[in-house]
């Protein structure tokens, strides 16, 4: 007789065989592919044709997606170094379904080539039938497509576990996946891809807001600044900009329902409370209850705002015209707040030796020593935008040129640093 937990116990050993077991919902979302295939007149018996696109149109595609390819390269390089060897391959696509980049192991990229695996190639399902790219296209979801349940059978040598990439508003970007031999499946593979999928969206979010109010938080304080972490942008107004797959996971909500709120209305508190709880250097996080409620269970929460986002400079006007996207700091008539970076902290109580011409850009973090250049350049001739820039190239000098250490030390993301000092050197260069 078997064992009441027999039956979990056969599905995970099958799993370590390297055949995941085909459970609802993924036997629905397998049948539901196979239906459109059939509806698209697909035949299962004829060979994956190849049509790529041609150099131009491919050149053009990834021109349009180049972003998505910067934020994602590198972290697919890391992805590979994981599964390095085991007859697989990393694949980017756009939106569409079209393969802009993949790496992988030699061998496979070759076997792969043969069933048209490769950039140019479109993997959408009116294409190639059900498979993983295609169907997580189609179901905006995870999805995991193990052998013959590839709709053409060409491909029913691959297990593919493809997640799409998502931006702060909800927007498909496009989708990460890694194709295998099917007999070398590992359960883990997927959650590496969700974990790589998230890196590539938590980036194109401190990218995209890198200028906002972005609260980070969790349930347990310990997770806040991992993969788990949820990240909420807020506008000065209070509403909710954007948020990142773990926010969206540990609210429950859809990013569009998210979006209809403000902090107010999530969390019973204001952007104001926000500023003043993290005024003090290395404030505790803030502990805020979903709808303000007492009897949820809490999330910590810790702030990160660059300086222009924060209140505005005694002189700075609070909403600046997009025809003046850098206004310059007058004068002030008073001594000016000082913004510690660091998780968003805020020092009022300036020493009084501080003046105008010697103010340490807003932003700075309290530990990073200000060199004299940049500490008393005149602020009435110096742009916010030079402000950091400055900023960045004397703490990158400082830490003897480590992108990494300077990302830590300042509190943004690797990909402003690059961004920032390239519009450093292309205004040079007009």
């Amino acid at each position: 007789m078997s064992s009441p937990n027999s039956s979990s116990q056969n599905a995970a050993s099958h799993e370590v065989r390297g055949t995941p077991p085909l459970f609802a919902p993924r036997a629905d979302v397998i049948s539901r592919s196979h239906q459109r295939s059939s509806a698209l007149g697909l035949s299962r018996g004829i060979k994956s044709e190849f049509d790529p696109m041609v150099r131009g149109d491919l050149t053009v595609a990834r021109e349009r997606n180049q972003r998505l390819y910067i934020h994602a390269a590198p972290v697919m390089q890391l992805l590979f170094e994981q599964i390095v060897n085991t007859d697989s391959m990393i694949v980017l696509t756009d939106a569409h379904g079209t393969i802009l980049h993949s790496v992988g192991d030699d061998d496979f990229l070759d076997r792969a080539s043969k069933v048209a695996l490769a950039p140019g190639e479109n993997w959408a399902e009116h294409a190639k039938g059900t498979n993983a790219i295609g169907t997580a296209l189609f179901e905006e979801a995870p999805t995991l497509v193990h052998g013959g349940e590839h709709f053409m059978h060409a491909n029913s040598f691959l297990t593919c576990s493809a997640v799409p990439i998502f931006d702060p508003r909800g927007q498909m970007l496009g989708v990460l996946d890694v194709t295998g031999d099917h007999r070398g499946y590992h359960q883990h593979t997927m959650g590496l891809v969700r974990m790589s999928a998230r890196m590539i969206e938590n980036h194109w979010l401190s990218d995209d807001f890198n200028n906002q109010l972005r609260l980070h938080f969790h349930r347990r304080m310990e997770f806040i600044g991992s993969l788990l972490e949820g990240i909420l942008v807020v506008g000065g107004d209070g509403k909710i900009l954007g948020a990142n797959r773990g926010a969206l996971d540990q609210l429950g909500m859809s990013g569009m329902a998210l979006r209809a709120h403000s902090v107010t209305s999530l969390f019973g508190t204001s952007t104001a409370a926000i500023y003043d709880h993290f005024r003090a250097p290395l404030s505790a996080p803030m502990l805020l209850d979903l709808g303000g409620s007492s009897h949820n269970v809490g999330f910590h929460v810790r702030a990160r705002f660059d300086w222009p986002s924060r209140p505005s400079l005694p002189s700075l006007p609070s909403s600046p015209s997009s025809e003046d996207p850098q206004p310059r700091l007058e004068a002030p008539t008073s001594v000016p707040t000082v913004f510690n970076g660091v998780d968003g902290a805020v020092n009022s109580a300036a020493p009084p030796e501080f003046e105008a011409s010697t103010v340490a850009p807003a932003g700075t973090p309290a530990h990073v020593s200000i060199p004299a250049s940049v500490a008393t350049a005149p602020a009435v001739s110096q742009t916010l935008e030079q402000a950091e820039i400055d900023l960045i190239r004397n703490t990158l000098e400082a830490l003897g040129g480590n992108i990494t250490a300077t990302s830590k030390r300042l509190g943004i993301s690797r990909n402003t640093i690059y961004r920032k000092l390239r519009w450093k050197q292309d205004a040079a260069a007009v």
